[in-house]
């Protein structure tokens, strides 16, 4: 259902109804959230959730943008996983890991549950989603909501501090979805939207006046940065063999052409910038490569 404009009383609007549905189950008002009072509300969105057992409203408003002194020649590239949830590295040498452990976490703990309640409705022959089911959805969809926007606002908090002018995002689905990275992975990458953050990003970056970019990162993570090797574009229709001057090896490591040990998802996240053409110090930026760099927990 969605309402165009809203008529506010006390900071409470009504649903629009017919007269017979108003006469046979009267009126359904709404209280209008408080950080939402001195928005302009330019329309309402009801869903129903899980054939109507509840309802999600969803609010549309403008939000003004707001005056940043950001510098478009400093950018940073973003490369998204499953245990790193974001690997950041901008041209400052600066570069931080956004943990993704408690996706993961959340995932399962989701998928144990959600089998268990479903053997208990297969034993008592019920088809459908039973109430807990969907109860177990929700909770699973409003973590990972949660979980995403907190981690947006830390690498745009990021942007701020540093006056980056342009944020990179790896983004090639079609070959990391095909990779094998055993039945675990695939099901943990699977489920971690990672377009949800994209999205985020998006809207943020438009906020605060920040270019927003999605760079094709095939090859990035096996490049080695560090030796500046050339990264080729994928072609699905003629994939070709290439070698390159490092390796990556266990434990989220990345070994270069002179057995220097980098964390591989920093490697990836600097070789998307590099793809991205984004003008950039390679001696600036290569002093301050980490194994180990920052990590950073969501509450």
């Amino acid at each position: 259902m969605i309402i165009p404009r809203i008529k506010l009383k006390d900071g409470i609007f009504e649903i629009p109804m017919s007269r017979e549905f108003k006469k046979e189950h009267g009126e359904v008002k709404i209280q209008l959230p408080e950080r939402l009072k001195n928005k302009n509300i330019k329309e309402v969105r009801i869903h129903p959730k899980y054939s109507a057992r509840w309802f999600e409203i969803e609010y549309i408003y403008e939000d003004e943008k707001i005056e940043t002194s950001v510098n478009s020649d400093s950018a940073i590239a973003i490369d998204l996983g499953v245990d790193n949830l974001a690997a950041c590295f901008d041209t400052d040498g600066h570069q931080f890991l956004i943990d993704g452990k408690r996706l993961k976490s959340i995932n399962q703990w989701y998928n144990k549950r959600n089998a268990e309640l479903q053997s208990e409705g297969d034993k008592q022959g019920i088809k459908r989603l039973t109430n807990k089911q969907a109860q177990l959805n929700q909770w699973r969809n409003d973590s990972i909501r949660d979980y995403l926007n907190k981690s947006a606002r830390i690498i745009i908090n990021h942007c701020l501090i540093y006056q980056i002018g342009k944020l990179v995002v790896g983004y090639n689905p079609g070959i990391k979805q095909e990779i094998n990275i055993g039945r675990s992975n695939n099901q943990n990458f699977v489920q971690i939207p990672f377009w949800q953050l994209r999205q985020k990003l998006k809207a943020m970056c438009s906020r605060y006046g920040i270019e927003y970019f999605e760079q094709e990162e095939s090859y990035s993570s096996k490049a080695s940065f560090f030796d500046r090797d050339e990264i080729p574009v994928y072609n699905a229709d003629n994939p070709g063999k290439y070698k390159f001057s490092g390796k990556r090896i266990k434990r989220g490591l990345y070994r270069t052409k002179d057995k220097h040990l980098v964390c591989a998802d920093i490697n990836g996240s600097a070789n998307i910038l590099v793809k991205s053409k984004h003008r950039l110090s390679f001696e600036r930026v290569s002093s301050g490569f980490l194994a180990n760099p920052l990590r950073t927990y969501v509450s």
